[in-house]
């Protein structure tokens, strides 16, 4: 088995195409959403193990993590993959959705990290993946908080790499274009995903980062062909 690899936002999208490509590639996926029916479900149906946990909320990843680490034993690898957008003019955002932002891209992501980390630098192994977006490597318009979300994690994805590396365990950083998912639709946002890479294509990326033992590969961006024109 190549390990026990712990997938955020795992119910849909890139973390669905990851946990399905995990099992294909012998790995342990462990499937975590914020929706326990969801969850539950599609961990059944694909034979894995599923937990709840709500990256935006500090309680719940330690309460979750703890529990994955007594359950399943020790952690091989951590793909934070949950992730939200928010589109639009900046003076347009409330409060609340700049908060939720934060709380889940950075905050989220820092926190599993954090929760997870230490099982691996115990050993001397493991791998952290972070899914941040091409928004972290250049400025556009209208995405000022979601890029703001991103861009700290490009520094803290960074930072880690030089870390963790002497420590034994690998910290990276994947930087997708569009990706066919609901990500958008769950924004209220339309898209032309017609153009976008599919999830399967990004998970694809995604398996190659974490099989290539011995390598840190960082800021691994990938888009489909047809989301240049």
């Amino acid at each position: 088995m190549g390990g026990i690899i712990v997938v955020t936002g795992a119910t849909s999208g890139l973390g669905l195409a990851l946990v399905r490509q995990l099992k294909a590639a012998d790995y342990q996926p462990v499937l975590t959403g914020r929706n326990r029916e969801k969850v539950d479900a599609l961990a059944a149906e694909l034979g894995v193990t599923g937990y709840q946990m709500d990256v935006a909320d500090a309680a719940s990843i330690q309460q979750v993590s703890a529990q994955i680490i007594g359950e399943m034993g020790s952690v091989d690898g951590l793909i934070n993959n949950a992730g939200i957008w928010l589109e639009g003019d900046f003076d347009s955002y409330t409060a609340a959705q700049i908060q939720q932002v934060i709380d889940t891209n950075t905050t989220g992501t820092i926190l599993t990290t954090h929760a997870f980390l230490p099982n691996m630098l115990g050993r001397g192994s493991g791998t952290v993946i972070n899914t941040v977006s091409t928004g972290a490597l250049y400025c556009r318009k209208l995405i000022s908080v979601y890029s703001a979300s991103k861009w700290a994690i490009r520094g803290f994805t960074g930072c880690l790499e030089v870390e963790c590396a002497p420590k034994g365990v690998r910290v990276m950083g994947f930087y997708p274009g569009k990706i066919n998912s609901s990500m958008y639709e769950t924004a209220g946002i339309s898209r032309d995903l017609d153009i976008a890479m599919t999830p399967e294509q990004g998970a694809e990326m995604v398996v190659a980062m974490l099989q290539a033992k011995g390598m840190v590969w960082s800021q691994v961006s990938g888009r489909a062909i047809t989301d240049y024109q």
